[in-house]
């Protein structure tokens, strides 16, 4: 079973927010960044999040709909996560063709692994 949070946000849709607000999240206002930081770091629901922030559910809500509107928005036009991921498979099937011709290889192995994991 997958992971659902306290809002049912399916694991791979919750891992996706956390990779684009990694990328994107200063470019939110800061009520924003605050409750989405909270919301993706705590696993708090909306109500949770209003009594520790001071503030509505409604308002709550609001701000995590709208950051999640705008992240995926500021995705679509530069689309750094998604060439991140491309870039990281690209290494990993050069590593696999590294790994299978030659074992003399095995610093450009290494030198993958390290960009691969800098990714």
């Amino acid at each position: 079973m997958l992971y659902k949070g306290k809002l049912g946000m399916q694991f791979e849709e919750f891992y996706e927010y956390t990779i684009l607000f990694d990328i994107y999240g200063n470019l939110l206002s800061n009520k924003q960044r605050d409750v989405m930081e909270k919301f993706l770091n705590l696993d708090l629901g909306e109500s949770e999040l209003a009594e520790l922030l001071g503030d509505s559910r409604q308002a709550v809500h609001d701000a995590i709909a709208k950051a999640k509107k705008q992240l995926i928005q500021m995705e679509d036009k530069c689309h750094i996560a998604e060439n991140l991921f491309k870039a990281k498979q690209e290494l990993s099937k050069a590593k696999s063709f590294l790994i299978e011709t030659d074992e003399n290889q095995k610093k450009s192995i290494d030198i993958i692994d390290d960009v691969i994991n800098l990714i």
